[in-house]
């Protein structure tokens, strides 16, 4: 759910998934065998009598109506909550009545798990009380999975090490350089705080594992007033094999708010994420 502080807790188990792609642009489509859908998307209320009060618009427009398997019921479920979730399509006709060229899919949900949001932090914020909030906001590494604009979203999928038993709380931000003009770009940094929970001596890397987290971050508030879309580069530090060293790396695309279409497709952070999963084994993440 939403956390309007600029900091979250997240206490993570190991997730590991593998992927194929699929293509999912005919009018009908029938999944069988087995396999399943996994998106992100937000929850739209609906009219579908009991089955469920809520659809899921995905990031790409479409519309996830809930015909089989798991009802959206729950008591915490509301309007534009963001949301992971897993199904398999079981029909599909164009939207006549919604955005136009957009698809109603009717699945069969099989999970469905809450995604935390945030807004970025600017770098002018935390220059208020530097001393302080550079600390709380941290410099350890983070290893990124995947990060894709989505809706009006940066969605990160990450790693970080923990122990087994670990029981700390890490805090994870992304960080807005409002002070130091980059020409049109607006530059982001994802950053970690581990609260000690790191690999840093040779002797105790082997009693860490990857865990893996999710976060998304609606970006409206980057595009300056008036303009539709802007250039976006995120910046973040992450470990390299066996946590030997360290190393900063960076990715770019181009940020459009949600309903234009002026977004570059398949440039770096602009893509579409919603894939095919042929194989899960998963150990959710609990955030905060």
């Amino acid at each position: 759910m939403r956390n309007k502080t600029w900091k979250f807790a997240l206490i993570c188990s190991l997730i590991v998934m593998a992927f194929t792609a699929c293509d999912d642009d005919d009018e009908y489509y029938y999944v069988g065998g087995g396999s399943s859908w996994i998106s992100y998307g937000n929850l739209e209320k609906i009219d579908n009598g009991t089955r469920s009060k809520f659809a899921i618009r995905r990031d790409d427009g479409s519309r996830l109506i809930v015909t089989e398997g798991l009802p959206i019921n729950f008591d915490e479920a509301t309007d534009d909550l963001r949301v992971y979730a897993n199904y398999s399509i079981v029909g599909s006709e164009r939207d006549e009545t919604g955005l136009e060229g957009r698809m109603n899919y009717y699945i069969r949900l099989y999970r469905l798990r809450d995604v935390l949001t945030k807004d970025p932090v600017k770098q002018s914020f935390i220059n208020e009380d530097e001393e302080q909030r550079q600390d709380s906001i941290g410099n350890d590494p983070i290893n990124v999975r995947e990060a894709w604009f989505g809706g009006r979203y940066l969605n990160v999928e990450f790693n970080i090490p923990v122990t087994s038993d670990s029981k700390v709380q890490h805090f994870i931000n992304l960080v807005q350089d409002d002070v130091v003009a980059h020409n049109d770009t607006v530059y982001v940094t994802l950053r970690h705080n581990a609260y000690g929970e790191k690999p840093d001596t040779g002797n105790d890397r082997g009693n860490y594992f990857w865990a893996r987290g999710q976060v998304s971050f609606d970006l409206t508030s980057i595009v300056p007033e008036g303009q539709k879309s802007v250039p976006v580069k995120l910046i973040w530090t992450e470990y390299e094999k066996n946590f030997s060293g360290t190393i900063t790396r960076e990715d770019s695309g181009t940020y459009t708010l949600s309903g234009t279409s002026e977004a570059e497709a398949d440039k770096g952070l602009n893509q579409d994420n919603s894939k095919m999963v042929e194989s899960e084994k998963e150990a959710n993440c609990e955030v905060k």
